[in-house]
């Protein structure tokens, strides 16, 4: 007498499901992790059944540089500037394009407290609450011997946040070089990763001064003010430091191929440094800062968006060929029509002018919602220069990896959160030209990608097994994101220094 086969412990399952393009199965989902994959799972009555129509399904997107509600420091409140985003409204917008994950910053002013300033932050996410899961990075510009002895191994060991950002710009956050080689020994001490904005303060200063003193301050002369020269300059630094010091590093939002060789180098020489590039430095070019009646203003960032063609070239091969580890959105989003946004770079004058400041426009693009889908059709489907699986490594592996929570994140695989990106089957999808008024769920009011055409977009995006957005509409109510711990770097590298620094100690 044959035995009765087990009653399926699914509470979602997921049919046909082309996974990374690679291959097609059944996905089962159980308490919020997937714990069944293979051809025809069982499924009964109660069990919630999606039929993917073998359209593609990659894990739910990690977005590891993401600025949310951060208008609240002293820096800030001088400058008068107010974000677009709060966490509720951004996080709302990733997970309508596909982003489960994201990784917000706290930041530390000159003469504040780190543990403080973190403890603020989590207060702030859990009273705004979020749409998708997150966790922070923590903004050092005032690296003291009690934050980096005390403060920062508390927040490693038990805090669940393992990154650092150091700025080598900004007057207000730009660390001596003395400071940054004590934060990064720090970090190397504590497994914990260093993130640099890696521009030369200096050169980006005089250079402004200098367009100042000849009036020439209109916003296309931000890319003038931020040479290609600073950025390779700061990056050459920061990944000698790096090496140094022995400690895992990402140079952020590079844009230039200057950037991208210094890194190449250190790569060939298994250093352990890692990168990451945006949308803007791949599909907008510097003309966009020309555009007439200050909306120029619109695509202010930092670094700037660059006029030479062969740099936007340049990243798309640093796309191809692996220098880049990890594509984010930098979303840090100003609305357009807003004297405490973008507005704040003009300035009325006496006699009736009107004068453009671009060193007072504040820094940022709107993206989180279009991150992958602009990856997924321009990379994927329109250049066909990378497939699914160098897609996911960009905008969800890669970064779980490197941000210490894979394979929680960022994969799809038994035991992984159920978070998955349901594409739709391109055969049936319409290109679209994107319509911030129509498609974002930002609270921004402008898009710097509008009009650009997508071949395809995520049609469901599912949160621990949960669908949060369905075709155009998000489903759940905010506060169900949580707060996601994380531990060290999981990426390859070598640790050269493994046993050295005792040694070091014990000669002095």
């Amino acid at each position: 007498m044959g035995s009765l086969a087990p009653s399926p412990s699914f509470e979602v399952l997921l049919r046909n499901a082309n996974v990374n393009g690679a291959f097609v199965c059944d996905i089962g989902i159980q308490d919020g992790v997937i714990t069944a994959m293979g051809m025809h799972l069982p499924s009964s009555e109660r069990i919630a059944v999606i039929d993917c129509e073998y359209a593609v399904v990659t894990p739910g997107g990690v977005d590891g540089h993401v600025h949310l509600s951060q208008d609240k420091s002293p820096r800030a409140k001088e400058a008068g500037y107010v974000a677009a985003d709060t966490i509720e409204t951004g996080t709302r917008s990733a997970i309508a394009g596909g982003t489960t994950t994201v990784l917000l910053f706290t930041e530390q002013s000159r003469g504040q407290s780190v543990a403080e300033q973190v403890a603020k932050y989590h207060e702030t996410a859990q009273r705004i609450g979020s749409y998708a899961d997150y966790g922070f990075h923590a903004i050092i510009t005032d690296p003291t011997t009690k934050v980096l002895e005390q403060e920062l191994p508390v927040l490693a060991r038990s805090g669940g946040i393992t990154s650092m950002k150091l700025f080598l710009t900004y007057k207000h956050m730009r660390l001596s070089d003395a400071q940054f080689l004590r934060a990064l020994k720090a970090a190397r001490e504590l497994g914990m990763v260093a993130l640099v904005h890696a521009e030369n303060g200096d050169l980006v200063d005089f250079f402004t001064e200098q367009l100042e003193s000849l009036g020439l301050t209109q916003t296309q002369y931000k890319a003038v003010a931020h040479p290609a020269a600073a950025e390779a300059e700061a990056v050459n630094r920061a990944v000698t430091f790096s090496t140094v010091m022995d400690t895992p590093m990402l140079i952020v939002h590079v844009s230039v191929k200057e950037s991208m060789e210094v890194i190449r180098r250190a790569q060939a020489s298994l250093k352990p440094v890692f990168a990451e590039t945006c949308p803007q430095y791949l599909l907008l070019g510097k003309k966009r800062l020309d555009e007439a009646h200050f909306c120029g203003a619109k695509f202010i960032c930092s670094p700037p968006l660059r006029s030479d063609p062969d740099d936007i070239e340049a990243i798309w091969r640093g796309i191809v060929n692996g220098t880049f580890t990890i594509f984010s959105s930098d979303h840090c989003p100003y609305r357009f029509n807003d004297p405490q946004g973008k507005q704040l770079g003009l300035t009325n004058n006496e006699d009736g002018t009107i004068t453009e400041k671009f060193t007072q426009v504040p820094n940022g693009l709107p993206g989180v919602e279009t991150r992958l889908p602009l990856l997924f059709s321009e990379g994927v489907l329109k250049r066909r220069c990378i497939d699914v699986k160098r897609f996911v490594e960009l905008t969800s592996e890669n970064p779980a990896k490197l941000y210490g929570l894979y394979p929680k994140k960022g994969a799809i695989q038994i035991g992984s959160d159920a978070d998955l990106v349901v594409w739709h089957p391109q055969s049936t999808f319409q290109p679209r030209k994107l319509s911030h008024a129509r498609d974002l769920h930002d609270a921004c009011d402008y898009s710097p990608y509008e009009g650009i055409e997508f071949w395809n977009w995520p049609r469901m995006t599912l949160l621990r097994g949960q669908v949060v957005f369905k075709e155009g509409t998000v489903l759940t109510k905010n506060g169900v994101g949580r707060f996601v711990p994380r531990q060290g770097c999981e990426m390859p590298y070598i640790k050269r220094m493994e046993g050295k620094w005792d040694v070091l100690k014990a000669a002095v």
